[in-house]
């Protein structure tokens, strides 16, 4: 625990030297650029997962450099980290500093509309993108985000230990079902008792992220079901969500699961790392027994637990846009022409800096400079699907050279859901859905990980739904989505 502390001031004291020298430098060009009012910095907010690079400066400093030759327009970038964007967010306004471009993933804002300035300022992102994937990621009819090229397909599975099952010769080829999963749990645990059976990905989000990753109706307790597309029903009252909190319930009796999971927010794959762990809860695309691999320290293997689709949360995943607030809406939208188009700023940010964080080996791939490793280099985020276009970036060495057409080929055979392009506006029943979610953020973290006895707390939970108004807005959501579907066949 104490150890845990200590990263996390070292973590805070970095999150704090970085952001001081960017705010510095904002301070220092926006006095130089009362000298030149033509000038325009757009403040950039940019997410890492893990902790804020030490080389972050140097790489937005020369990101800054390269927009500025290529568009005109200089960027101030605003570093932030899952728990602690909310406060930088605050923090920026406090300042006085508008963030002009983000995604979704980097805190809650309000976009401004893009399709006019698509058309006049976007015509490079209109070369990567189909009609197709733009329709799916308008919402009533706009564009507001731009369409993900990173993981616009996405499936579900579980990241094994492979050291584990070569050494019991456990055939991961028969590991299909979460009965098969739970079997393997109950053998593996009496091998090697001191070893966690599995965590989430992150382990202040319960391990169902990835399964409701798939939502079709984002913002609301309701899905539409999966063995009778069209039909609005309630996730948490489903047989699938029942059986998934049953087991996990199960698992978190037999002491399966980490005892720390809501004291602090780790990876999965950190707990690997550190021999801790067996299993975790994650993403399933090609590349990512890769991915875990490299993040967990050890060779993991990815049994997928959910085939591949394509809905309405799969086409967010790197949602990048503009702000409501932002007051150069077109030098925004051509940087955010740039970010999906150009790949040298597309590697800048994903991989750093050529020659000191990474250098391009003969066959294309790249690694890192000599004497340089994951823990040393000042520049490795391992975050490229955060950015709306990462099939620009190189592939890095020890994954498949033909990475992009494989993610290309997974994703064309992905299944697209019939709601696909369908967004909930709750306006006529803003207040029943705003509080079913708020129901649902009391119980649902507790049932994801065990903690709280589903069969009392399901019931307790579905019961202050119905009270709350859940079949008022279930009936307002399939009012929408039959007008919707009417207007798209004509």
């Amino acid at each position: 625990m104490q150890m845990a502390q200590k990263r996390e001031q070292k973590r805070k004291k970095k999150i704090k030297r970085c952001t001081g020298i960017l705010i510095l430098m904002w301070i220092v060009r926006a006095g130089s650029a009362n000298a030149a009012q033509e000038e325009v910095t757009l403040n950039v907010m940019i997410r890492y997962d893990f902790q804020i690079p030490e080389d972050c400066e140097l790489v937005f400093e020369k990101a800054d450099q390269m927009v500025w030759e290529k568009i005109g327009v200089h960027l101030h970038f605003i570093p932030v980290l899952p728990m602690t964007q909310t406060e930088e967010k605050i923090m920026a306004e406090k300042e006085g500093i508008v963030i002009d471009v983000a995604s979704e993933i980097a805190g809650e804002f309000e976009y401004q509309e893009m399709d006019e300035l698509l058309e006049q300022y976007g015509q490079d992102i209109l070369r990567y993108v189909s009609e197709e994937e733009i329709q799916n990621t308008k919402q009533n009819g706009h564009l507001y985000t731009l369409p993900s090229k990173a993981d616009c397909a996405a499936s579900a599975g579980i990241a094994f230990r492979k050291d584990i099952l070569e050494k019991y010769e456990i055939d991961p080829e028969k590991i299909h079902t979460l009965q098969d999963v739970d079997q393997l749990f109950s053998f593996i645990s009496k091998q090697e008792p001191d070893l966690i059976m599995t965590s989430p990905l992150w382990t202040q989000n319960g391990f169902l992220l990835r399964y409701r990753f798939y939502d079709s109706i984002p913002n609301s307790i309701f899905d539409f079901s999966w063995e009778n597309e069209g039909e609005v029903v309630n996730f948490y009252d489903t047989d699938s969500y029942r059986e998934w909190i049953g087991m996990i319930r199960r698992w978190y009796e037999l002491r399966y699961i980490p005892e720390e999971l809501p004291l602090q927010n780790i990876k999965g794959s950190e707990m690997v790392k550190a021999g801790k762990l067996f299993s975790y809860f994650c993403a399933c695309k090609p590349g990512i027994e890769w991915e875990e691999s490299v993040s967990s320290g050890r060779e993991m293997v990815i049994i997928p637990i959910l085939e591949p689709y394509i809905t309405n949360s799969s086409v967010r995943i790197s949602p990048w846009g503009i702000t409501k607030e932002c007051e150069h809406p077109e030098e925004a939208m051509k940087f955010l022409n740039l970010l999906y188009s150009d790949a040298e700023l597309v590697n800048l940010l994903i991989y750093g800096i050529e020659g000191l964080h990474y250098t391009v080996l003969d066959d294309g791939t790249i690694d890192f400079p000599e004497g340089v490793t994951a823990d040393t280099s000042g520049y490795h985020p391992n975050m490229g699907w955060s950015f709306p276009n990462q099939m620009l970036s190189y592939i890095w060495h020890g994954n498949d050279p033909n990475l992009w057409e494989k993610t290309e080929e997974f994703q064309k055979n992905a299944k697209t859901a019939e709601s696909a392009g369908f967004y909930f506006d709750d306006t006529k029943v803003r207040e029943q859905n705003k509080k079913l979610n708020e129901i649902a953020e009391q119980y649902i973290y507790g049932l994801e990980t065990g903690m709280l006895d589903d069969t009392v707390y399901l019931p307790k939970m579905l019961s202050e739904m119905e009270m709350a108004g859940a079949e008022e807005v279930k009936r307002e959501i399939e009012r929408q989505y039959k007008e919707w579907k009417r207007a798209k066949e004509k």
